[in-house]
């Protein structure tokens, strides 16, 4: 999968702890995947930052610090501990 990692930073300039991964497209092959960076990763950087801006805050912004390639976390079999959040009466 697609993998694209941004960094948050607050209107105050400081740059938030938190990263945000975003899974995004499935590709049946890593060589597949790579070749799709290695062609849109122009566009990518300029209309994907534009657009995940455009979700924020005015005065927030992201910066793009990865684009990558990952297995569906989906996919893998790995222990996976949930945690439900108590329900406020």
């Amino acid at each position: 999968m697609l993998l694209l990692a941004f960094t948050i930073t607050g209107p105050d300039g400081e740059i938030r702890d938190e990263r945000v991964h975003v899974l995004s497209r499935h590709f049946d092959t890593q060589p597949e995947c790579k070749e799709f960076i290695h062609s849109w990763s122009g566009i990518i950087k300029d209309r994907g930052l534009s657009t995940v801006e455009a979700m924020l805050a005015e005065g927030w912004t992201v910066s793009l610090d990865e684009i990558g390639c990952r297995r569906n976390p989906a996919e893998m079999q790995e222990a996976v501990i949930t945690i439900a959040a108590e329900e406020q009466k």
